[in-house]
Parts: C-alpha cells; sequence; structure tokens
C-alpha cells in the first residue's frame, strides 16, 4: 500500500472546540487566547479574548504547534505519566528552535480513531488551567 487514509479538522470542528473553550475560561473567569491548529501545525482558528494580553496569542500558537507536531501534550509530564527532566525539555526546544516548539502547559492533540488530526494551545491563565480550559473544548469536540 502506497497511500493512507487520513482525517483531517473542519472549520466547524475548529468552532467547536473554541466556543466550548471560551465558555471554560469565563467560567473560570480567565482571560485567554485560544489557537486551534491542524495536524500540520498550521492555524485553523483562534480567539483572544477581550482584555487578552498581546503576547499570549504566539505562546497559544506555539503551544498549539507544539502538541500537534508531538502528538502529545505540552508541559514537563511524558505520554508514560514521568516527569521529563529539564535537560531533555531544553534539549527538544532548542532542536526544534525557539518560536516552533514550547514545553509549558497549555498544548493538547485532537485525536480521533488513534489519530492526531490537530492541537487546541491556551495561554493566559496559569497553565494548569490552560490545559483545562483546553481540554473543555476537546472533550465538546469529542461529544459533538
Amino acid at each position: 500500500m502506497k497511500t493512507i487514509p487520513s482525517m483531517k479538522l473542519t472549520q466547524e470542528g475548529c468552532d467547536t472546540i473554541v466556543d466550548a473553550a471560551l465558555e471554560k475560561a469565563k467560567e473560570l473567569k480567565q482571560v485567554v487566547s485560544i489557537c486551534v491548529v491542524d495536524a500540520g501545525g498550521h492555524l485553523m482558528a483562534f480567539k483572544r479574548m477581550t482584555n487578552g494580553r498581546t503576547h499570549n496569542t504566539l505562546i497559544a500558537q506555539t503551544k498549539a504547534r507544539s502538541a500537534a507536531l508531538t502528538t502529545a501534550a505540552t508541559g514537563k509530564i511524558g505520554r508514560d505519566g514521568s516527569e521529563i527532566p529539564d535537560h531533555q525539555v531544553l534539549a527538544q526546544t532548542l532542536a526544534v528552535g525557539p518560536g516552533w516548539f514550547i514545553s509549558i502547559e497549555g498544548g493538547l492533540p485532537i485525536a480521533v480513531e488513534g489519530q492526531c488530526i490537530g492541537a487546541v494551545g491556551v495561554s493566559g491563565a496559569p497553565s494548569a488551567v490552560d490545559r483545562q480550559i483546553g481540554q473543555a473544548g476537546i472533550d465538546a469536540f469529542n461529544n459533538a
């Protein structure tokens, strides 16, 4: 077999994720930026809440891109649940290049049938809360 079928994230799917994440941010009284990218890390949807900090726009995009390209959540916890050593986190960031990879929590892959079809990145709240907001978006997508 020389090709394999693949799924793609739609604009409707992106809207579902962003809308649910925005609702969660409002519920938690947080002002954030929310970014959704496709599997290649390319921007598909973005929303910065009123009074959101400008620098968080880039951080949200980088979190989403990092999660999409690694097919893993950003942060210091590895896929096996163990903590990733600081030197490994730094090595990953330097290898990929500043602006292309970030290890701060808040980037989450979007998977369908085990295939990563994109990712969501959230920035503006404490990083664990960013992750919670992003997860609300993914949960809404999975339940739609």
